[in-house]
C-alpha cells in the first residue's frame, strides 16, 4: 500500500475513533513515507502516530513517538511541523503530569507559531498550556493563558462563548486583560 492510501486510511481510522487502528496505520505511513525518501512526512506521521497513542491512552509509546517525531522535524528544520508536534508532545506530557516539561514544549510550539497564519494551532496550544499553569498551581498565568486560546478559537461553541466571559471579567478586574 502506498504511503497517501495509508496516510488516508490512519486519519479515517481516527475520526471513527479506532484510535488502536489509526495508529497502525499511522505508524506503517510513517515506515512507507520513509522508504520513499520523504522525512518530512514520515516524522509527520510518526507525530500522527504518537496522537493516536495518546487518543488510545498508550502515553508511554506515545510519549516515545512524539519524542522521535520532534527529533527529525529539528533535524530537518521544518518549524511547522515542529510546532505541531511539540504541541501534541506537550498534551502527552500534560496527561501524564511531567508540568514543567509540557509547560516547556508548549511555549515552544507557540513561538514557532505564527500568531496570524496559525490562529487555530495557537488556540490550541494556549488552552492546554493554560491547563497545565492551573495544574502547577500558578492560577493567573493559567487563566491568562486559557482566555487567550479561547479568543482565538475561530466558531466557538455556546460552553466555550460562557468560559470566555467568565474569565475575561475576573481577568480584566485583576488588570490582566
Amino acid at each position: 500500500m502506498l504511503a497517501d492510501d495509508l496516510h488516508s486510511a490512519a486519519l479515517g481510522h481516527y475520526r471513527k475513533g479506532n484510535f488502536a487502528e489509526a495508529a497502525k496505520a499511522f505508524e506503517r505511513a510513517a515506515e512507507s513515507y520513509a522508504r520513499e525518501g520523504d522525512r518530512g512526512m514520515a516524522a509527520e506521521m510518526q507525530s500522527n502516530f504518537g496522537v493516536a497513542l495518546r487518543a488510545a491512552k498508550d502515553f508511554t509509546r506515545a510519549l516515545s513517538a512524539l519524542e522521535a517525531a520532534v527529533a527529525e522535524l529539528r533535524a530537518l528544520n521544518d518549524t511547522r511541523r515542529l510546532a505541531v508536534a511539540l504541541g501534541n508532545l506537550g498534551s502527552v506530557l500534560l496527561e501524564t503530569n511531567d508540568l514543567a516539561r509540557a509547560a516547556d514544549a508548549l511555549n515552544e510550539s507557540l513561538s514557532l507559531l505564527d500568531p496570524a497564519a496559525d490562529k487555530e494551532a495557537r488556540s490550541e496550544v494556549l488552552r492546554v498550556l493554560g491547563e497545565a499553569r492551573l495544574k502547577q498551581g500558578r492560577y493567573m498565568d493559567g487563566l491568562v493563558n486559557y482566555e487567550a486560546g479561547l479568543r482565538d478559537v475561530e466558531k466557538p461553541s455556546a460552553q466555550q462563548k460562557w468560559l470566555l466571559g467568565l474569565l475575561q471579567k475576573p481577568l480584566k478586574m485583576l488588570g490582566r486583560k
